[in-house]
């Protein structure tokens, strides 16, 4: 069995292919891509298609639909995503193989079974959801408690929100910053990706609200942000292609 994973981030992708060589030790990994652009490069160049495809739906430069349209339409396709349950279950309504993060050895080796028996979701099926996948709602705005008040902050204000000794803060474009009451694992599921990227573990980041890049030691990068001179936003050597993509898309 040939196997195409698709995950942009190096510990996820680094344990899952532990976990396949675990599970099927016979399994072949002809790649281990990182973004739509690299799945699209992927398929132009190669001649031999994988027998199945583990994804991530949530890739740096969009969701990964866009690069799988590219994969020929009789692939298998299993997602292997921490989305959020809405999309979830129009996944399920539909007839999608996921596996939700962390995943479980014995619910991959299941999903790979059903592979080599039984017809699961392809590139074709993805192409018929495209529309549906379209209707997904991000969040648009926050309600903001202050007092004995609440201020309504539209998404479109947002510059960044970062973390720092265990206390998340929304900063906006005027140069506020408001107390959230959620983490940055929650918060990313919520934000359209294409409009919004958790750059590293401390910060998220609009792409309306970056100035430039600048490179920084050892390979990495930094993000300056419009307003926020002082904030120092440092993306690791293995996503700053990632970065780039994102806001050159």
């Amino acid at each position: 069995m040939k196997i195409l994973i698709i995950e942009d981030e190096q510990n996820n992708a680094d344990r899952l292919v532990r976990l396949v060589n675990d599970v099927r030790p016979d399994a072949e990994i002809v790649a281990v891509l990182a973004s739509n652009a690299e799945v699209e490069t992927f398929f132009q160049q190669t001649e031999n298609a994988p027998d199945v495809i583990l994804s991530d739906i949530r890739l740096g430069d969009g969701l990964s639909f866009v690069g799988l349209k590219s994969a020929p339409q009789s692939v298998p396709v299993i997602f292997t995503t921490a989305y959020d349950q809405y999309a979830l279950q129009a996944f399920k309504y539909n007839g999608l193989d996921y596996l939700l993060k962390p995943i479980d050895a014995e619910e991959l080796r299941q999903a790979l079974d059903k592979v080599v028996v039984e017809r699961t979701t392809t590139t074709e099926d993805i192409r018929q959801l495209l529309a549906s996948v379209g209707s997904i709602r991000y969040r648009e705005r926050f309600l903001i408690a202050f007092r004995d008040t609440f201020h309504v902050v539209p998404v479109s204000e947002m510059s960044h929100v970062g973390i720092s000794d265990g206390i998340v803060r929304l900063y906006t474009t005027d140069g506020k910053s408001h107390l959230l009451n959620m983490t940055l694992d929650e918060l990313e599921k919520q934000l359209d990706p294409e409009r919004f990227m958790r750059v590293n573990r401390q910060y998220i980041v609009s792409a309306a609200a970056v100035e430039k890049l600048s490179a920084h030691f050892l390979g990495k990068m930094r993000v300056h942000l419009k307003g926020y001179p002082d904030t120092e936003v440092i993306v690791s050597r293995e996503k700053v292609s990632a970065v780039k993509r994102w806001l050159d898309f």
